[in-house]
């Protein structure tokens, strides 16, 4: 067996012992831990400890170095040639999602690994698989890095490269952690410098979830309340602190709503939904009684006719009003019971203040949520920010306190920072009402550690709570669900490679996506990121 690269004339008798090891290793598994790897990961572990981290990545790391990434490299391009002579040698017959593409993550951030050039020039060159990046950023002060982003953005690089992420969100050491050197104008100084790295890439590809776009993810606003649902007079009722809504029609009778197609963001459901009016009611409800002499009084007013459907997950059923984006936006929330299982009742608020503030800004122009809107300056993109600030004096008057506080501490800090660093990376101002370059993905998912911040409303890891979430990742029909099976194969700690099938169906269960794992151990094949030495990994640390 031939274990050289395409670029080698000559391997030692150490690699080409290695080399084939991992070859016969990748030889005796399934032909489709190759036709179907998705995540092909060099380094494992994340510095930036996110607080809603889906995969529990930890403060440690350690990667592959360029001599044990091309040894890896080797025994999967000839194992691969065994099955198939296509361009692709791996990910061949994902036709699910993204043929001949890999994912250089799933538990660490790869924005932070060193080798990132030589693994997107070695994955085309000698696999024929293009590469995907996803990373919050990391510290514009790291020499290295800076260097080789700045190298793959200034070279055919970039034509090997299948997308790249931006995450911005609420969380990781600048937003959590006070007692670490970090500062949110540093944070907004590296993440203009990523952008300013990567334009390159965008003026060559353009704006899109598969070329360049930056994702707004935003903590969810969750409170614990007593909800209260019950008939009278003929019509349903449901409240929760503030919020009530009644029926429209007497008699009604809920079905369990269900996602009929994953691949609709805006949501297409199974059921019609059942409509409800609204109303502000002025007190914060604690006794069905209170809510009884509300609704005795004549004098008032509903503020709008609502979209409610019945929903269910491990926990129990839950109320999704208003779940979709229409026109003039969304204003969602969804009312938890308590059940037998979900033992803590209360709301989330899943109102998109961003896309909102949007609508209002984009309908001053005679246009619609949807129509495309290029901005001349900065000076509209804080038009949009004026609106979100307007809404926060709405809120408070109408007595929403949690929706004007949770704009005010959660939307606007991570708003304001996007934006500023759009703009010192002189990226146009279209680039914000450009819906495939910057991605309002709204609230987080209760994936992994996130589900402490969903406040008891359920006892589940992973476990899908709002029909949204149901959409992306749930085990009855969702994007995952469709996807069904990939491979991964990762760098692990302690000198070890790690193998696992993915069922990604499973993704909504306690136990995850893993239905088959093996680990492979290699003395003195990883390398260890020592963070006191490799100073400045992740973004807004101080110099």
């Amino acid at each position: 067996m031939n274990f050289l690269l395409s670029d080698e004339n000559y391997i030692d008798n150490e690699d080409l012992e290695i080399r084939n090891k991992l070859y016969k290793e990748f030889i005796s598994l399934p032909k489709e831990f190759l036709a179907k790897m998705r995540h092909f990961q060099p380094q494992i572990g994340c510095f930036n400890n996110c607080g809603f981290c889906s995969k529990f990545s930890v403060c440690k790391s350690e990667y592959w170095d360029e001599k044990a990434l091309r040894n890896v490299i080797s025994a999967l391009k000839c194992a691969s040639s065994t099955y198939t002579s296509d361009d692709h040698l791996l990910a061949w017959d994902r036709k699910e999602h993204r043929v001949g593409v890999v994912f250089p993550y799933i538990n660490s951030d790869v924005g932070a690994y060193l080798y990132l050039d030589k693994y997107i020039d070695l994955c085309y060159k000698e696999l024929g698989v293009r590469t995907r990046i996803s990373t919050v950023g990391f510290s514009r002060h790291n020499k290295k890095l800076n260097a080789m982003h700045k190298k793959i953005n200034s070279s055919a690089l970039i034509y090997a490269l299948a997308g790249v992420r931006l995450s911005i969100s609420q969380y990781g050491r600048v937003w959590e952690d006070e007692q670490a050197l970090v500062s949110l104008e540093e944070y907004k100084k590296d993440l203009a410098n990523f952008l300013q790295i990567y334009k390159p890439y965008f003026n060559t590809f353009g704006s899109g979830s598969r070329k360049m776009c930056v994702e707004l993810r935003y903590n969810p606003l969750v409170e614990n309340a007593d909800v209260f649902n019950f008939d009278y007079e003929g019509k349903r009722i449901l409240c929760t602190n503030n919020y009530l809504f009644i029926s429209k029609e007497e008699n009604i009778e809920f079905k369990e709503s269900f996602i009929t197609d994953p691949y609709i963001h805006s949501l297409k459901l199974s059921e019609k939904p059942i409509i409800f009016n609204e109303y502000n009611l002025p007190f914060k409800a604690e006794k069905k009684e209170q809510i009884i002499d509300y609704l005795k009084q004549s004098n008032k007013d509903f503020e709008k006719c609502v979209d409610v459907y019945l929903f269910s997950n491990k926990d129990g059923e839950y109320y999704a009003i208003e779940p979709q984006i229409k026109d003039d936006g969304c204003y969602g929330i969804n009312i938890y019971p308590k059940t037998d299982i979900r033992t803590k009742s209360g709301y989330i608020v899943t109102e998109r203040f961003l896309l909102n503030a949007i609508y209002k800004f984009k309908s001053k122009k005679g246009l619609k949520l949807r129509d495309k809107y290029k901005a001349t300056s900065f000076d509209e993109v804080r038009e949009v920010i004026d609106f979100c600030k307007k809404d926060i004096n709405y809120y408070d008057i109408k007595g929403k306190i949690d929706k004007a506080n949770y704009i005010r501490n959660h939307i606007l800090p991570v708003l304001e920072v996007y934006v500023e660093a759009l703009e010192q990376a002189s990226y146009p101002a279209t680039c914000f009402f450009d819906s495939k370059f910057t991605i309002d993905t709204g609230i987080i998912c209760n994936l992994g550690r996130a589900i402490k911040y969903f406040k008891g409303l359920t006892k589940f890891i992973n476990e899908p709570l709002t029909p949204t979430h149901e959409r992306n990742y749930g085990r009855y029909c969702s994007t995952m669900k469709q996807e069904n099976s990939a491979w991964l194969l990762s760098c692990g700690f302690d000198d070890n490679l790690i193998i696992e099938k993915l069922d990604l169906f499973n993704t909504a269960s306690t136990q995850g996506q893993v239905a088959y794992k093996h680990n492979l151990r290699i003395n003195h094949f990883n390398k260890k990121v020592k963070e006191g030495k490799e100073q400045y990994l992740y973004p807004g640390l101080l110099k």
